[in-house]
This record gives structure tokens, sequence and C-alpha cells, in this order.
């Protein structure tokens, strides 16, 4: 099979998705809008296919107006991004795929929808919105954007959080997951480095990942039990700097600099090695689309610990491979990483149970299952 991604970066969590395709003998092109500062093309280098010539300069100027006040302005392209029609159009005419996989409900997805349908070739669409969601709102303007982007989607997100009180299913959405091969197996894992706990935390410095609330978390458990805690954070904007400042000043201030470490920018492989030295881990953020770190750690054989309100904390198999706490509740994160931390014996086992929940339901099967069951359906329908 031929397939072709679009999105609007080549996301580091698409990794081992290109690596199944290829390693079972399909062919994939994934274009982009525009490319990331870590990305990893083992598997396939993206095609930077830009945006049109008029967008940009309207752009250029959107975001010199209005950054200095929001510094989210620079996302208004991921939906409102015009591309290069004759570009685009040719780059899918020369490969013409079997399958067209299209990042969000975007302008760029509807663009290309368009030119897929005009040669003929099935779409589906790949975006964070859950499985199981609040009832769709019913107004004219998302009525007009679904007719024209792909009727099926895929999505990582099966619900945020783990309770499904008021929600609805979306009939039309599968969950195919993220995927991370396993890394750590139980019998090779090292625990307990320095002989103490070490809890790992990753998320770029900004205020909704908790960090501080985190620290909080770790700092009153330590009467009670010997516990590190490493934070890995991004910092390429002054946004960040502020953010990762102000809980430096706190660590320093509480004089915990021997029992906290901040790590800055890692690449994958250093990435990969303080999954290797942690114990436990936790996202502890708020407002998280979906996070692959939770499966990233427990391929470690590290048991995770997620907030409520992330779109991949379901993926954590509650009291086996780890637990769920409220959303902004440190005592309820303080209450889980205790679940887990009192005993070293329950660290090793529900490591264990988390390496063997990641070889069961987060490899590339899972994910390919998932596109079959949408192109048997697309085509039962004679779409």
């Amino acid at each position: 099979m031929k397939v072709i991604y679009m999105s609007h970066r080549y996301h580091i969590n698409q990794t081992t998705i290109i690596k199944g395709w290829v390693e079972n003998g399909h062919e994939v092109r994934f274009l982009s809008q525009y490319t990331g500062k870590i990305e990893d093309y083992t598997y396939t280098k993206p095609i930077v296919v830009g945006y049109s010539a008029l967008f940009r300069i309207f752009n250029y100027f959107y975001v010199l107006l209005r950054r200095k006040k929001n510094y989210y302005a620079m996302d208004m392209k991921l939906k409102l991004g015009f591309p290069p029609l004759f570009k685009l159009a040719k780059y899918i005419r020369e490969f013409h795929p079997d399958l067209a996989i299209l990042r969000e409900r975007s302008i760029y997805t509807i663009c290309m929808n368009a030119i897929c349908k005009h040669y003929h070739i099935p779409t589906i669409l790949y975006n964070l919105s859950p499985v199981w969601d609040k009832p769709k709102e019913m107004d004219l303007a998302h009525k007009l954007v679904w007719k024209l982007t792909p009727r099926y989607r895929i999505t990582p997100t099966n619900l945020v959080g783990i309770d499904y009180t008021g929600l609805v299913k979306d009939e039309n959405a599968y969950w195919a997951p993220f995927l991370v091969e396993p890394q750590i197996s139980p019998s090779e894992k090292k625990y307990f480095l320095n002989d103490r706990i070490n809890v790992f935390c990753i998320g770029k410095y900004q205020e909704r990942k908790n960090h501080q609330m985190m620290i909080e978390a770790v700092e009153e458990l330590m009467p009670k039990y010997n516990l590190h805690l490493t934070i890995a954070g991004e910092i390429n904007e002054s946004f960040y700097e502020e953010y990762y400042q102000k809980i430096n000043d706190y660590v320093k201030n509480h004089h915990l600099e021997d029992r906290v470490t901040f790590l800055v920018n890692l690449n994958r492989d250093a990435i990969r090695e303080e999954y290797g030295k942690a114990d436990v881990y936790v996202i502890p953020s708020t407002g998280e689309p979906a996070s692959i770190t939770v499966i990233e750690a427990m391929a470690c054989s590290v048991p995770a610990i997620s907030g409520s309100d992330n779109g991949t904390a379901s993926y954590i198999d509650f009291g086996k491979t780890g637990y769920v706490f409220e959303d902004n509740n440190k005592e309820d994160l303080k209450d889980k990483l205790e679940k887990i931390i009192c005993s070293r014996e329950t660290i090793i086992q529900m490591g264990a149970a988390a390496y063997e929940h990641v070889k069961n339901n987060f490899q590339f099967q899972n994910y390919y299952d998932q596109i079959q069951k949408i192109l048997e359906r697309k085509a039962s329908e004679g779409d």
C-alpha cells in the first residue's frame, strides 16, 4: 500500500508509526507545512510544502502585531494556513497513494481532501479529539467543516481521563493509539539508582505543565521517602525562560538543589537515558491534548502517573501500570504517587506490568487494524 500523510509538522510521535508501515512493506510519504526543532528522519524525511505566498505575507504581519501579547498567535496557521495548491496537487498526483491521512480539520486539510477526491484517493482524518466526547456542536459552520473534511477519522485519544460520564461515542472515530517499541524489559531494568526513588517528569517549561505543583508534591513526600525529582523540558522562547527561572528560584529558596534536577532541551537519546534511570514517571500537566510520554515510560518498565486532563491518561491501566490523579489537584497527585512509592516491590511489579501493557496494546498491528476497519467500511459503502 502507498500511504501519504499530511500534517503541520513531522512530530516525533509519528516515528514508530512510519517505521511500522515501512517495515511491513508499505511505501510512505509525509507532507508537512513546516519543520520542528526535534524530528527523527530515520524512516522518512518529510517534504515541506509550506504555505501560499499570500498567506505567508498575512501570517508575518499577524504574528508581528499579536505575538507580544499572545505567544500562541503563531498557531493561527495550523487552522487557517492556506497551501500552495499547485505544488500540493503535484506531490499528490505524482505519488498517487492508495490512502491519504490528513491532520486536523483545517483549511489545509479541506484543500488536500478536495485534491484527493479529484484523484479518487481515499482519505482519513487524524486528530486528537476523543472517540468518547461531549455531544457535537451542530451549528452551520461546524457542519460545513465536517462536510469538507474526511468523514472517518483516527485518533490516539479514546477519552480524556478515565470517566465516561456524560460522554457520547463518535461512531465515525476509531481509536488508533500512539505506538512505542518496548525499550527496557523488567529483567534488564535497573531500579533505585543511588539508593533512592527517582521520579521523572517531561514537559515544556510553561505554566500549564504544572512543574511547580510537581515539585511541591515531591517536596512534601521527602520527609517519608528518599526521593529525587528530575524534570526535562524545552526552552525556546522568553515565555519559557521566565517560568523556568521562577521554578528554579523556588528550588533554591527551599534548599532543594540536591533533590531536584532540571534538564533543558534534551535530544531523544538523552530522554531515553532518563527513562532508563527513572523509577516512576509523572506527567502533571493540565490541558494536555495527548502525550505519548506515558507509554514511552512504560516501555522502559516504569510505572506512569498522569493528570486526568490528558488525552492519553486512559493508556494507563489504573492501579496496575500506574494511576490517574484529578486535574490540578496536588493532594491527589501526592496520594497516587505515594501508592506507588510506598513499596519498592510495588514499583517493580507495576513496572513489569507496564512493559507488558505496551507490548500488547501499543504496537503497529494495533494501529493498522483500525486503518483496515475504516477502509473496509468505506468500501462497503462505496465511498
